[in-house]
């Protein structure tokens, strides 16, 4: 039984509003016999969708885009009811969607054009092919655009999509379904079906089934993985992270704030690539928390996607306390029914090794004082994690060469916080997962590479 979230699976569930709590709508897993024959039909679809030319697939593509955009209120609205997102924050992730798939809806042909290659033959080269279904289980913290990141490229690939959507965002998931439902007359690109754990897995092993994509927990990756394994199944996993970004002592310490408070709290801090760890050397420490607790206090923050989550974060600054560390701002949740929880900032003069193994999926930065740049590194990469990360620093040089050659995470950044978007790849390192979404590498991740060769009399 997959373990990604530790709640018991159930034939059928709610879903609650975090700032009221609530009871939104109940909903029912689908069945196994349900779900294999929405694998059947998504099969039959992609026999059929795989054989369109790269350009009646964008047109199918380029009017998602224009869905999404008529539909970008009643989708912001569902995601501020389910997981608390402001509704400013929502319609800016739907158009995020729809640049997307006008991205690559005019990309793909050239990124996945035949590619000629010196061999023994009398000439060859390298083809793309789609590899079928695909299994995409997504998460609740930007419900829309985990789901189209993945989509778009897949789709334009060939490859048609069957969703698992987290149970928390169910409704969001059921427009998703809807708007795909409603894109094109003859075939059915994506299927929106809500199962629990039990037949995930069952998906997984389908013989019709050939990929999987899994954004979440680490212990939910490795569970996915495990099952992809056993099936000798690709697997892509975007996962967990601690992010770290150093602030060196020839820092713009007043712009280096800003953004490390807007890459702390940006979805009330509930992102896998948010920074989370900001390694201070100790000339400029000072005036840094002086600055980042300034701008933390001018966030208007959400509150958290449910109250189980208020309540780990509780928890969780607990240990940052026992752990050293000194609160400065916020630190204790409101009383009442809402999973609200404050800016919440946390120093370490000293540093601590356990703190590097805790990602905190709520609006609480943590602070670390060291004495210069290698040892900002060191405890940087002391953690488990390595999606993304970076540096302040006014040497842009100096900075580009360490966080290229020394920062252990898939996407770095000089003087700015890490950003998703189309036109690059995105993905981690370490317990961080595996593979990359976006940009010209994503479209590749489910693929058949596939040499086709010509012989013949020499």
């Amino acid at each position: 039984m997959f373990d990604w979230v530790k709640e018991v699976t159930m034939s059928s569930f709610t879903t609650v509003n975090p700032a009221t709590g609530e009871v939104l709508k109940t909903h029912e897993h689908l069945s196994w016999e349900k779900t294999e024959q929405a694998i059947l039909s998504a099969h039959k679809d992609f026999l059929v969708w795989r054989k369109y030319s790269f350009a009646e697939r964008a047109k199918v593509i380029s009017q998602l885009a224009t869905s999404l955009r008529l539909h970008k209120t009643e989708i912001a609205k569902q995601m501020n009811l389910e997981m608390g997102k402001l509704i400013e924050e929502g319609k800016a992730e739907v158009e995020k969607c729809a640049v997307t798939c006008d991205y690559y809806a005019k990309e793909a042909a050239g990124m996945l054009a035949n590619q000629k290659s010196a061999s023994p033959y009398a000439e060859a080269e390298v083809s793309f092919q789609p590899l079928g279904v695909v299994f995409s289980i997504m998460p609740w913290n930007f419900p829309l655009w985990q789901a189209i990141r993945f989509a778009a490229p897949t789709l334009m690939s060939g490859n048609v999509i069957v969703l698992k959507h987290a149970d928390l965002t169910a409704g969001t998931a059921e427009i998703i379904g809807r708007i795909f439902d409603e894109l094109t007359p003859d075939v059915k690109v994506l299927r929106n079906c809500q199962v629990d754990h039990e037949v995930a897995e069952k998906v997984i092993a389908h013989p019709l089934v050939r990929g999987v994509t899994f954004t979440g927990s680490t212990p939910g990756g490795k569970s996915v993985a495990t099952a992809a394994a056993r099936n000798l199944k690709k697997v892509v996993l975007e996962l967990g992270g601690s992010d770290a970004y150093l602030v060196l002592e020839d820092a713009d310490v007043e712009w280096a704030a800003k953004a490390c408070a807007k890459t702390r709290l940006q979805n009330c801090g509930q992102s896998c690539v948010a920074g989370k760890r900001f390694i201070v050397v100790e000339k400029v420490a000072k005036e840094f928390i002086s600055h980042l607790g300034n701008e933390m206090k001018q966030f208007e923050l959400a509150p958290l996607a449910a109250k189980k989550f208020q309540e780990q974060i509780i928890m969780q600054v607990e240990k940052l306390k026992n752990w050293g560390g000194k609160v400065v701002l916020g630190g204790s949740a409101p009383q009442g029914v809402g999973a609200y929880y404050p800016a919440t900032l946390v120093v370490f003069e000293k540093n601590n090794p356990e703190l590097h193994r805790e990602e905190v999926f709520g609006p609480v930065a943590s602070v670390i004082v060291v004495k210069d740049s290698k040892e900002a590194v060191e405890v940087a990469n002391s953690s488990p994690y390595g999606l993304g990360g970076g540096v302040f620093t006014r040497n842009t040089h100096k900075g580009k060469e360490l966080i290229e050659k020394e920062l252990e995470a898939g996407f770095v950044v000089v003087n700015d916080f890490v950003k998703s978007d189309p036109r690059i790849p995105f993905g981690g390192v370490k317990d961080s997962g595996y593979g990359r979404e976006l940009g010209h590498f994503g479209i590749t991740e489910f693929v058949n590479i596939k040499t086709v060769a010509v012989g013949g009399p020499q």
